[in-house]
């Protein structure tokens, strides 16, 4: 016959194994967990760079379209005032 002392000797025997066995699970719930944020963690990065190289480019893309009108602009400028030019300088011819 079992013995009480016996019994509750069994028992904390095998509260201590699922004590140990839980810890063991439980470190491996961490360590599972861990690795999920890292990888989440550089998702997030990788998405945050597309957005900074995204709106890099599109604040370069707004200033070459400001420079070329710029540039449109003076060249047109530029052409006005020569065809002024060249009627202020041309003759006129009066019948």
């Amino acid at each position: 016959m079992v013995t009480r002392k016996k019994m509750s000797a069994a028992l904390q025997r095998a509260a201590i194994r699922a004590r140990i066995a839980g810890r063991k699970a439980a470190q491996r719930v961490v360590v599972a967990t861990d690795a999920a944020l890292v990888e989440a963690g550089q998702a997030a990065k990788q998405r945050q760079r597309g957005r900074a190289l995204k709106t890099a480019l599109k604040v370069t893309a707004k200033a070459a379209a400001i420079a070329a009108a710029t540039a449109a602009t003076v060249l047109a400028a530029r052409a006005a005032a020569r065809a002024r030019r060249q009627r202020a300088a041309a003759p006129t011819t009066t019948p």
